[in-house]
């Protein structure tokens, strides 16, 4: 008979540059992980292709590991999704005939087992309140502050999905009226202010312009590549056009940091993300000295800015604790309670 302990679920982790799949065990240990490139510009079938392939590879690693065999299926995706019917509704990062695609129907009919899918953000709310930094923690928010902006309700212990299950998408709060155009189309969004790709997307224009020669030397030598990370380090070497687009991110972030606290009387607010993690107390420090002055005085006083502490691997232990949520107990999946 199988251990318990070591029988566990694939998780697919599908971002726009990269799709990540391993076997997660019930401890949220990873095993037999495999990345590959997502082919955006391949269209919708070839990624959905991917996908089973990299989930396919696992199940078979994990055969000739001599390790039991999965019982189901967690998929971390870009939003916006239908979590109820798997599907993924219209991703900005994943091509414009990536509409509506049924990912885990797919998933199901060609490996056989059950599958949940969700927001990538959800996905990483649930890893982080089982296994990292909201570990016990009821009422927090999770935002993640990379490429885009992106977010998580967690009330009562329970993620807020909303009655379409598109609730959360906390980067597309409104920080500035007149601020630039977000890739959703609507102007001043947190995300087109603070997301890496609107850092980018800010520092090629002023570079355009002509308001600094760093910045412009930068666009040319990186092309494509150009990003955030670009920006920061033109601001660490005293740019003062790249140091004005990294403070209006920090402060567009803070001013939306006061906004949830109001709102939602988190305890946490948890921040992952490769921008979030990069720029650290140089982002979160102003969050919460915004909160201590600007948010009202109960919640403020109950709320703490912390770091995520999964890292990259989120959206893969997070695929073991959805499928518990979505499926409960399933052949020594564990005993999670189902939640409605």
């Amino acid at each position: 008979m199988a251990d318990r302990s070591a029988i566990g679920v694939l998780a697919l982790d599908l971002g726009g540059t990269q799709i990540r799949a391993a076997c997660v065990r019930p401890g949220g240990q990873i095993v037999a992980a495999r990345r590959s490139r997502t082919p955006v510009a391949d269209g919708g079938e070839a990624i959905v292709s991917a996908c089973i392939a990299a989930l396919g590879g696992v199940r078979e690693d994990l055969a000739r590991l001599s390790q039991p065999p999965p019982v189901g299926v967690g998929i971390s995706a870009p939003g916006p999704v239908d979590p109820r019917r798997g599907l993924i509704l219209d991703p900005p990062n994943l091509g414009r005939t990536f509409h509506d695609i049924p990912l885990a129907a797919r998933v199901e009919e060609a490996l056989g087992l059950p599958v949940a899918l969700d927001r990538d953000t959800q996905v990483a709310a649930l890893a982080e309140g089982r296994f990292g930094a909201a570990a016990g923690c009821e009422d927090f928010l999770y935002l993640t502050v990379s490429t885009g902006v992106g977010g998580a309700i967690v009330s009562g212990g329970r993620l807020l999905r909303g009655p379409d299950g598109t609730a959360g998408e906390l980067g597309h709060l409104v920080v500035d009226l007149h601020g630039p155009q977000c890739g959703c189309g609507m102007p001043g969004h947190l995300e087109a202010i603070a997301s890496g790709s609107g850092i980018a997307r800010r520092a090629r224009e002023a570079a355009g312009r002509g308001e600094s020669g760093l910045l412009a030397d930068l666009v040319r030598e990186r092309g494509a590549a150009f990003g955030a990370r670009d920006v920061a380090g033109a601001e660490d070497a005293g740019d003062a056009v790249a140091a004005r687009i990294m403070d209006d991110g920090r402060e567009a972030f803070a001013a939306a940091c006061v906004s949830l606290t109001d709102v939602f009387n988190p305890t946490l607010i948890v921040v992952g993300g490769s921008l979030a993690t990069g720029q650290g107390d140089r982002l979160l420090g102003p969050a919460r000295a915004a909160i201590e002055h600007g948010a009202f005085r109960r919640p403020a006083s109950r709320v703490t800015v912390v770091p995520a502490m999964l890292g990259d691997d989120v959206g893969l232990v997070g695929g073991i604790v959805l499928f518990r949520e979505r499926f409960g107990e399933a052949d020594g999946v564990g005993a999670e309670e189902t939640r409605a």
